[in-house]
């Protein structure tokens, strides 16, 4: 294919493709409609200018109780409504749904486990290239300040990035990892002390850079080419320096529809399996009763948690989004704090240094690229005879699924990222949304996952004492739990031999992963800061209810702050990347995100929304690809900006010489 790239200016509607030809007449139409509307005369100039520039599809509807025109692209929402909803429906009403999913996620494991690895580190280097090469450029005007200071600009990238996983993995991650079967611990070679160190180096691995390389590609792409070029906020515009004027037909459409399924799936997804943890939270809390009917309580829980993102979205991104953000972070950071100086203290800093080290030695260049190949062989290909091979089936289970997971989520939490970093620079924001939360994850995972580690050795120290000293493995099994022990608070003298002796009083009891309810691996940690017999009267309840009732808060703001995130930014999809949209679209996606999980739940269970989880995976492996060209576009945006210098830069500047047309 050769030429040149069409033309798209209002004033000469010859010689067009069909798509900017198609979006001209919408667009003509609009401004007809507008002639006669005197709502029009209240439109942005700058947003209408944005319009003729960028003729993308839209239509204006007109309400007689609303004071302002719904401005949005109709293709865009209904491709994505469309989609979303025939998958969503899909994994609710067919029997097989899941089967049928996931051997599609297997067999894309299968073939792209080494596209998926691979991909990852890639991105992670080019970024550190970027913050080495153009962390100059700045995302504005030479002289304009940050919208967001640095703490709400991290509480805000944070709690839409990983807020709510570090709940859920920040126990029981490093706990599985420590009793399941993996390239670490299948062996057999390595003592306990290794393997728990392992099991917090690979959750590491998942949770440091390798979550935030394909959020940065995607944020500096969009947001170069919006604050630098003038583009609309949207995907489609980190693909201007390969389409051309191509990014405003379908092709354009086709990339913002396919984002905003990612975006809801995602959302959807985490939001319902979430509230599973809340639930759970609640019922140990005593305010739920554990007899209830589970899934009435899922759909209340979803919906509270729908009504104030819904409040939030509404309120705007500086004050509902900001505020939530910045209270969820200070509270997460409330509870990392009490339960360090409650556990023991010198224990954490002793394995924060120690994780620190194993990480900067292997989690840059040595894990990023391992791929299990001889572990993935299954019998009749090759299996290890020995039988101390991992399941074939863990990288799929594990990385593979993060690096996938972190790509699906890219389209939302990148263009969110995108959206709070205006006139900042792009060093600044590596620094900001990459090396910053990679440090907060080290301390995060080496205190709470530490702590579930030392407390699920000290449970089998207690198992072992109960067989060797009193023929009972189950001699101090608590009462709420199989899995669990009482600590005894004073010395255990057999025969007048000391044979325990407690140095951290008061932490009671100690549990053991139990790998059928990952959900309560958070809670027992909480739940072990009883403080048994003190307090006036020796009747202290402890600190249980209370960092558990802090959890459960924390853990619902976080829910919170990403279905507005997702909320805003999927209407910004479905807007052409607007900033400024009305309040009613903001809660119409919103209420879907709502619906979409409570239709899940209800009509499937854990099933249905465990097959659009998969779904959104396997149907996100194009995003991979994507993000290779979205690097491209990166280094020629960068290159035409240091080209032509400050002030706005026509975006034409940055095609190709040599040109191509359809």
């Amino acid at each position: 294919m050769t030429g040149e790239y069409p033309e798209v200016a209002v004033e000469e509607p010859h010689d067009k493709e069909p798509e900017a030809e198609d979006a001209e007449i919408a667009e003509e139409s609009l401004d007809d409609d507008a002639d006669d509307d005197p709502k029009s005369q209240k439109v942005d100039p700058v947003e209408q200018t944005a319009r003729k520039t960028y003729p993308m599809r839209e239509v204006s509807l007109s309400l007689p109780f609303l004071k302002e025109d719904l401005r949005f692209n109709w293709l865009v929402s209904i491709l994505g409504l469309a989609f979303l909803w025939g998958l969503s429906i899909f994994c609710m009403t067919h029997p097989d749904a899941k089967a049928i999913l996931s051997g599609w996620y297997d067999t894309t494991i299968q073939y792209f486990t080494w596209f998926y690895v691979l991909g990852n580190p890639v991105m992670t280097f080019y970024i550190f290239w970027v913050a080495y090469r153009f962390g100059h450029i700045k995302l504005g005007p030479k002289d304009a300040e940050p919208e967001f200071s640095d703490v709400s600009y991290f509480a805000m990238l944070f709690s839409a990035g990983v807020g709510v996983g570090l709940f859920f993995y920040g126990v029981s991650e490093p706990l599985t990892h420590a009793t399941s079967s993996n390239y670490i611990t299948a062996p057999g070679y390595r003592n306990q002390d290794e393997n728990d160190q392992w099991a917090l180096n690979i959750t590491m691995y998942h949770w440091g850079f390798a979550g935030w390389s394909p959020y940065l590609v995607m944020a500096i792409s969009a947001a170069l080419a919006s604050y630098r070029f003038g583009l609309p906020l949207t995907i489609r515009s980190s693909f201007y320096p390969i389409f051309g004027d191509y990014c405003w037909g379908w092709i354009g459409d086709f990339i913002d529809a396919w984002s905003i399924v990612m975006t809801v799936a995602g959302v959807c997804t985490s939001l319902g399996l979430g509230t599973m943890q809340l639930a759970t939270g609640m019922t140990r809390l005593g305010w739920i009763d554990p007899n209830s009917n589970s899934t009435t309580i899922y759909v209340i829980i979803i919906w509270v948690i729908t009504a104030f993102a819904t409040l939030s979205v509404v309120s705007g991104l500086k004050v509902g989004i900001k505020i939530l953000s910045l209270l969820g972070f200070g509270l997460g950071c409330l509870i990392l704090f009490l339960s360090f100086v409650m556990e023991k203290s010198y224990f954490l800093l002793n394995l924060l240094v120690q994780t620190t080290g194993v990480y900067l030695q292997w989690n840059i260049f040595q894990l990023p690229f391992w791929t299990s190949a001889f572990g993935g062989l299954e019998e009749g290909e090759g299996r290890a005879i020995d039988e101390k091979s991992a399941p074939s089936e863990w990288m799929g289970w594990w990385t593979v699924f993060y690096m996938a997971w972190w790509v699906s989520w890219a389209c939302f939490v990148g263009l969110f990222i995108a959206r709070i970093s205006k006139n900042r620079t792009l060093r600044s924001v590596i620094v900001g949304c990459f090396v910053a939360p990679t440090a907060y994850a080290l301390i995060w995972f080496s205190f709470m996952g530490g702590i579930g580690l030392r407390q699920q050795r000290q449970a089998l120290e207690l198992e072992k004492l109960g067989t060797d000293f009193f023929a009972d493995p189950n001699y101090f099994e608590s009462t709420y739990s199989e899995y669990c022990y009482d600590v005894p608070q004073d010395d255990v003298i057999v025969n007048g031999e000391t044979v325990f002796t407690n140095t951290l009083p008061g932490i009671t009891p100690v549990c053991m992963q139990d790998a059928n309810d990952s959900n309560n691996s958070w809670f027992n940690v909480m739940y072990s800061f009883s403080y048994p017999g003190t307090g006036p009267g020796g009747d202290f309840g402890g600190f249980g209810q209370f960092m558990s009732g802090i959890s459960i808060v924390t853990l619902a703001i976080y829910f919170i702050t990403s279905s507005d995130s997702g909320s805003l930014v999927v209407d910004t999809l479905a807007c052409n990347g607007a900033e400024k949209h009305h309040w009613l679209q903001r809660v119409f996606w919103a209420f879907t995100e709502g619906a979409v999980a409570t239709g899940l739940l209800v009509a499937g269970g854990n099933d249905a929304l465990g097959a659009l989880q998969t779904a959104s995976i396997v149907f996100g492996l194009p995003f991979n690809f994507f993000i290779f060209f979205m690097c491209w576009s990166i280094n020629q945006m960068c290159t035409t900006i240091e080209e032509h210098g400050d002030g706005d830069i026509d975006a034409k500047l940055m095609l190709p010489k040599k040109t191509w047309q359809m």
